[in-house]
């Protein structure tokens, strides 16, 4: 898959604050998982025609690293589109669980979180 590129941005005080102690990778899990698609860049995942449910989002956290100014995270994240169904007479169609990775790079003085999808 090709990278998109777009600018999604958040502030991730918590992981900040949680940098360099165990607890950092459920920190940032958490702190991902409170967003939505309007900053998480995943709707280039979502299939044609199909529509995008972001009510049950789940992130794993890939890989980690960091240099003196910026947290560096691949992650993954699970959600589900709605397949567009032309026989239902209108209806939703039925739900399939999508995936897609981002990278996401975070500023270790301000928290500015910036997406890009990979």
């Amino acid at each position: 898959m090709k990278q998109i590129e777009h600018a999604f941005m958040a502030i991730l005080l918590a992981s900040i604050d949680s940098w360099g102690t165990e607890r950092f990778s459920a920190v940032l899990k958490s702190e991902l998982e409170q967003l939505r698609s309007d900053v998480l860049p995943i709707a280039h995942a979502v299939e044609t025609g199909n529509h995008l449910d972001e009510s049950d989002l789940g992130v794993i956290i890939n890989e980690v690293t960091g240099d003196a100014q910026h947290i560096y995270a691949k992650v993954g994240v699970f959600f589900a589109q709605i397949i567009e169904c032309l026989t239902c007479g209108g209806g939703s169609g039925a739900r399939e669980e999508a995936y897609c990775e981002l990278l996401v790079t975070i500023d270790k003085r301000t928290g500015i979180a910036d997406f890009k999808a990979l």
